[in-house]
């Protein structure tokens, strides 16, 4: 996406300073917003509280009110001659009513219905008639007890009750009476504890029909239930339920949220003139470096980089110019080894120039061996013309154990005949390595190193014993011998100098053991190799690891 550091670098610190507003925001956001609500939550319900506190008060005095009227001794003498006053009497009542409605200024209107069932009162009485007849059997129920109803408009609410002679027959009721009372005694101490101007209440009764609910209450209640905050408080036989909008308690941390994104704006323009100043010191020795690199590409290792400093950078330098000179000396090296292979090339060329004729020669010599009737020569001279035609095998490298064992046989056998009771050999390989493939040329230096060095420097008879086996995936061949042996401080020697990494020349008259153990490292790997234990005066075991496959 970005094809320099300095861009890089700037996403970077772009993509870090995002993740963490963004994540201080989620946070800082629901933590503020989870206090906020239970703030706007908890001050609601205290104010509802309160609300509830003042509405009892206010339907105690009320009904206080009412109970005034109907045990007023004047209402009671009317009520009971009601039948024997005539028209002057109703008229006189009625006007009792309206000074009691004057004198009492919750009152909207007054009706009072006697036991004929006609209505008296400061109102319409013909509108208030059929809902004053429909609640005449309730009032009875609730046996002179205040009872609230919604009124027979939406803008009222009716106290009714029974009057009863209280003087002669408490039981008996004279008649009944209706306070009508404006919703606005309500709504206003709505507005008294109101918290938000969205906020709406809805008190009713648990028993009867009474209600007084603001406009707009039920419709966000059921459409916007879950983002409102909601409080419901019971009163006796009235209960107070009120919600206002989440959104509200919200606001504070929506303009925190505005605000931070201001902060976080300005930090990305900082950031970014920080980022450009910053990756500046930070790329331009980088370009320079690889200016260099360039020019190693091209074989020019004497170009250096400049040090300034002691940080990172420097020390980046330092390292890159100590390589430059490390693969200087490394191509000289190189340059030397090659020097070394065509050598070995050569010679190898050399070895290998007119083979037939050599054949051919020994071939003549066992022909005039066998009509000489020198049994021991022909053998000889077979055995060493098998020995070279597996030594050289058409010039592979790679050959079967099988044919390595052959070429170790064919030594032995003519190296038994010259050392003749001197030297005693078995082989014994396991049948199930001989189809293996192997480098060649391994097994021979180091029974002649065991012959030379081993058996022939004690004067008693010497065995040479081959063994080979597969473990693991690994195929090992131990050389032993019973010859003298050697200290354990110069067997570690011998071990040390032929597990070195350094080209030696071919020792003379064959490859001896240093080139026999980087020949296997070459092939094999570095964890294979030759490996030496020794005892003085009991003899030697040379053993050869050749781990995996070989590397063609």
């Amino acid at each position: 996406m970005f094809k320099t550091i300095r861009g890089k670098i700037i996403f970077n610190f772009l993509i870090i300073l995002i993740s963490v507003f963004l994540l201080f925001s989620i946070i800082s956001y629901r933590v503020l917003g989870n206090h906020l609500t239970v703030a706007q939550l908890n001050s609601q319900t205290s104010l509802a509280e309160a609300l509830c506190k003042s509405i009892d008060y206010w339907k105690s005095n009320c009904e206080d009110i009412s109970v005034d009227i109907v045990t007023d001794p004047y209402l009671q003498d009317s009520l009971l001659n009601i039948y024997d006053g005539g028209m002057t009497h109703r008229e006189e009542l009625a006007d009792y009513l309206e000074k009691i409605k004057k004198s009492n200024t919750i009152i909207e209107d007054i009706f009072i219905v006697d036991k004929t069932y006609s209505i008296l009162g400061t109102g319409d009485t013909a509108a208030v008639r059929p809902y004053v007849y429909d609640r005449i059997s309730r009032s009875e129920r609730y046996a002179g007890s205040a009872v609230w109803d919604s009124g027979y408009d939406t803008k009222s609410m009716i106290l009714y009750r029974n009057i009863n002679d209280i003087r002669y027959n408490p039981n008996d009721s004279l008649g009944y009476l209706f306070i009508q009372i404006d919703n606005n005694e309500i709504l206003q101490l709505f507005n008294s504890y109101r918290l938000y101007g969205s906020q709406r209440f809805s008190l009713k009764g648990t028993r009867d029909g009474f209600e007084v609910t603001e406009r707009g209450f039920f419709y966000n209640y059921y459409d916007n239930y879950i983002n409102l905050l909601h409080s419901e408080i019971t009163m006796g036989d009235w209960y107070l339920r009120t919600w206002s909008d989440k959104a509200i308690a919200m606001e504070p941390a929506i303009r925190l949220l505005k605000q931070l994104a201001a902060i976080v704006a300005a930090s990305l323009v900082a950031t970014v003139l920080f980022s450009l100043a910053t990756t500046s010191r930070i790329t331009k020795p980088i370009r320079k470096m690889r200016e260099i690199m360039e020019y190693y590409g091209e074989g020019d290792f004497t170009a250096k980089v400049e040090i300034v400093g002691n940080d990172e950078l420097a020390r980046l330098g330092e390292g890159l110019n100590q390589m430059s000179e490390q693969i200087s000396d490394l191509f000289d090296v190189v340059k030397e080894e090659e020097n070394q292979r065509r050598k070995l090339e050569l010679q190898t060329l050399v070895y290998q120039i007119n083979p037939h004729f050599l054949y051919n020669t020994l071939d003549s010599v066992n022909i005039l061996a066998r009509q000489n009737k020198d049994d021991k020569v022909a053998e000889i001279v077979t055995d060493l013309s098998r020995l070279f035609r597996l030594g050289l095998h058409k010039g592979q490298d790679i050959i079967p154990v099988r044919d390595e064992i052959m070429h170790v046989t064919y030594y032995l056998k003519i190296q038994e005949i010259r050392f003749s009771e001197q030297l005693k050999w078995k082989i014994q390989v396991d049948e199930s390595i001989m189809n293996q493939n192997m480098v060649k040329f391994i097994l021979q230096p180091i029974v002649e190193n065991a012959i030379y060095h081993g058996v022939k420097s004690k004067d008693e008879p010497g065995l040479i014993t081959v063994a080979g086996y597969q473990q693991d995936n690994a195929i090992i061949f131990q050389v032993e011998d019973t010859g003298m042996g050697m200290e354990e401080e110069l067997c570690r020697e011998i071990e040390q100098k032929i597990h070195q990494d350094t080209i030696f020349d071919t020792e003379e008259g064959g490859f001896g053991l240093i080139n026999v153990s980087q020949r296997i490292r070459l092939m094999y790997g570095v964890e294979s190799g030759l490996f030496i234990t020794s005892t003085l005066g009991q003899g030697t075991i040379v053993e050869i690891r050749l781990i995996g496959e070989v590397k063609v």
